[in-house]
């Protein structure tokens, strides 16, 4: 077990830093940890961030994202912002305006100190398989730049979901690092398919299918046997006559999340923090700003994300049963302690 995992018996730490004095959590906690201590230097370190759609201004503060590009600094490390393109139709669906949006919410180098990369191609089309001994997720689609990066700071705005229930650190990694056809398969059963009402017949699906896959039936696009499920076609269509079937229940989709974030984390060293700070209803992908639901808890941050996620989970657990009593989102921390990607026990230190 690495030296930063700080480990108290059994129980991995989970530092805490409450909301009061949450300006100044990222560096004390980072330095406190000693992850950044243990990599190598001169190596490009991820920081994993969600920019916000489009009218939603509950994002992550990019000062924190800053702290975190000043501290790895001082460890010879190279701070890269790391995140992908949406499946659904908006701003963030394609690389170019997904960094345009980034910008505009703050996360411009001049505030962050570090550049923006969309890990999955202008269209979200680039990935690679990870195999996985899963029957429910057998290969894993993640952003083709990720193998670029062997360092990630996983840095999630904790918030509610109305799927999942919730969406941390696990979510942040698992979803927020799959390329298109990842989020695809964790989110439906069935591959993009064309509404004929709104097709024009403009040809921009079939001119850019990098398989094949879509042609022309009686003037309307149909997409073929050969889709390899990728979702470019989703980000090009000018109509938004492309569409997605979102027919998974809470339970599949937290399941697949548990084996997509094991998949993003073989092989790489991660340090999570979970910001618990304007704790919405929706996550950041929603297209409006929400009214927080419970007030500023803090940050917590820890090297295992099973843990992380519990104790960010269990300070909003009451509140958050009352505003989704019909999910379970253990179902998520459940199935993330049974892959082994932590476990559940931690023990809290407040910095």
């Amino acid at each position: 077990m690495a030296q930063y995992r700080m480990m108290s018996g059994d129980k991995p730490v989970v530092y805490f830093v409450p909301a009061d004095r949450s300006r100044a959590a990222v560096g004390q906690i980072l330095e406190t940890s000693g992850f950044l201590a243990g990599l190598k230097p001169k190596k490009k370190i991820g920081l994993k961030v969600h920019f916000g759609e489009a009218g939603n201004d509950n994002h992550l503060d990019p000062q924190f994202v800053r702290a975190a590009a000043v501290a790895v600094s001082y460890y010879n490390l190279q701070p890269v912002i790391i995140e992908t393109t949406a499946l659904y139709r908006g701003q963030r669906q394609n690389a170019r305006d997904h960094i345009k949006l980034a910008k505009q919410h703050g996360f411009g180098m001049e505030n962050t100190l570090a550049p923006i990369e969309i890990l999955d191609g202008q269209h979200g089309e680039k990935f690679y398989d990870v195999p996985l001994d899963s029957t429910l997720v057998p290969k894993a689609k993640l952003a083709q730049g990720l193998r670029r990066f062997r360092y990630i700071i996983n840095m999630a705005h904790f918030k509610g979901h109305f799927v999942a229930g919730f969406g941390g650190v696990i979510k942040n990694l698992a979803m927020g690092l799959a390329a298109k056809a990842g989020k695809l398969r964790m989110h439906s059963n069935s591959k993009p398919f064309v509404d004929p009402e709104k097709c024009v017949s403009c040809g921009e699906c079939v001119a850019y299918c990098p398989h094949d896959a879509i042609n022309f039936v009686q003037y309307v696009a149909k997409i073929g046997r050969s889709c390899a499920g990728c979702g470019g076609c989703l980000s090009v269509c000018p109509q938004g006559a492309i569409r997605v079937r979102w027919d998974i229940a809470s339970e599949t989709l937290q399941l697949k999340m548990a084996e997509y974030c094991r998949a993003v984390l073989l092989g790489r060293e991660v340090f999570n923090l979970n910001f618990a700070l304007r704790v919405t209803p929706n996550c950041d992908c929603y297209p409006q700003t929400e009214k927080p639901f419970v007030e500023d808890i803090g940050v917590f941050a820890s090297a295992d994300p099973v843990a992380c996620e519990q104790a960010a989970y269990d300070h909003i657990k009451p509140k958050l049963k009352k505003l989704y009593p019909h999910l379970d989102p253990e179902i998520l921390l459940r199935a993330a302690e049974k892959i082994n990607l932590g476990t559940r026990q931690y023990e809290l230190v407040e910095l």
